[in-house]
């Protein structure tokens, strides 16, 4: 079952993206209007608005990403102050890096470790422009930090996968140290593994493509191209190991298609079964890095492209969205996949873009979704 929670009208335009911060109750918006808006996710279900981020883009911005907490510790166990980050991409070919210098709060230094969230979420904070990035060619239709925030992958119209180097502590240099160019058109999507430095991307050449750093020359090369969708490729999202889903030794990921199919695909590398690499059936090129095959093909729901999907940390719940409207939640059981419920007209008649698992101050879980009606809607589950 699937409640409506909230719906803000985020946006005068299309909202294309959101993301929630890993250890913190902010949600980040981005829309066709040129703009990011910053939400506080209370469990009070009024949703403030935090902040306005604007005047920096020239065109749609595209995909917003919060950077993750340093070394992945949760700010409530720190013993310093870990202020929030976040990266945005943008149809104008330039990636804006935002955070706030100093929160502006009546407390001292004890009180305010003391009370991170209040303070890191507080709508008195200034967010303020850290950086400009520019490299691509062409419009960029998403970024996404790696697990310690120490990378950030962008990808764009240009058919390239741009990989950036910084230190996560100061933000204040992004140097490019690889360039991925497999694919053979327009790369929709770039998503990392919650835990290690994988990264997938998903493109209109109908394959995801997974990279991986060269243990001996540090150079990234593709180790993986899935072969299976018959339509662009929209999203991927690995599952988090922490997953009450999550399987020792193996790695899944769940894509979605304009082919209307929602897969889930899984590799065990050679150094983790001790065994030699099972044969694979053909549409499923490799290296010898690693294997992949496809596990399963969830249950046909949707009736037009599937734009976005998302992997429940929580539940191991998969939820897909798309140019239906409708918002499909997944569940396994011990006979496979099966629909757990859906949601219809979830943004009226118009199209959501993206969707996402999200927790309330309360770490109670919700979900959300981004909607060409400008809306971000707040979903309880």
């Amino acid at each position: 079952m699937v409640a409506l929670l909230k719906s803000i009208q985020a946006h005068s335009d299309k909202a294309w993206s959101v993301s929630a911060h890993p250890t913190l109750p902010l949600l980040v918006t981005a829309s066709t209007d040129k703009t990011s808006a910053i939400y506080k996710l209370s469990s009070k279900q009024n949703f403030p608005q935090i902040s306005r981020l604007e005047d920096t883009h020239k065109r749609s911005v595209r995909s917003v990403a919060f950077k993750p907490p340093l070394e992945g510790v949760d700010n409530e166990e720190q013993t310093f102050l870990d202020l929030p980050a976040l990266a945005s991409g943008s149809f104008d070919s330039t990636i804006s890096i935002w955070g706030i210098d100093e929160p502006d709060n009546e407390y001292d230094d004890e009180e305010i470790i003391e009370n991170q969230q209040q303070v890191l979420t507080s709508p008195s904070n200034e967010w303020n422009l850290m950086a400009i990035i520019e490299g691509h060619e062409n419009e960029i239709k998403a970024v996404e930090w790696n697990h310690t925030g120490s990378l950030l992958a962008s990808c764009s119209r240009d058919k390239t996968v741009w990989i950036w180097e910084t230190d996560p502590e100061t933000l204040e240099e992004f140097e490019c140290i690889s360039v991925l160019n497999d694919h053979q058109h327009d790369i929709k999507h770039v998503t990392w593994h919650p835990s290690q430095n994988l990264l997938a991307s998903s493109s209109y050449d109908d394959t995801i493509r997974l990279y991986k750093q060269d243990a001996d020359d540090d150079d990234w090369s593709c180790v993986g191209v899935l072969n299976g969708h018959e339509g662009t490729v929209w999203c991927s999202k690995f599952e988090d190991p922490k997953s009450p889903s999550a399987k020792e030794n193996k790695i899944r990921l769940v894509s979605v298609s304009d082919d209307l199919s929602v897969r889930v695909w899984f590799s065990t590398t050679p150094d983790e079964e001790n065994t030699e690499p099972k044969a694979l059936p053909s549409s499923i090129k490799h290296n010898s890095e690693m294997t992949w095959e496809l596990e399963a093909v969830l249950p046909s729901v949707h009736q037009y492209p599937i734009y976005s999907v998302a992997w429940s940390r929580k539940t191991g719940k998969i939820a897909s969205a798309g140019s239906d409207g409708k918002i499909v939640i997944f569940k396994e059981e011990a006979e496979g996949w099966v629909v757990d419920s859906v949601h219809e007209s979830s943004h009226g008649v118009f199209e959501i873009n993206c969707i996402i698992w999200a927790e309330l101050d309360d770490k109670s879980e919700v979900l959300v979704t981004a909607g060409d009606d400008g809306n971000i809607n707040i979903w309880q589950v």
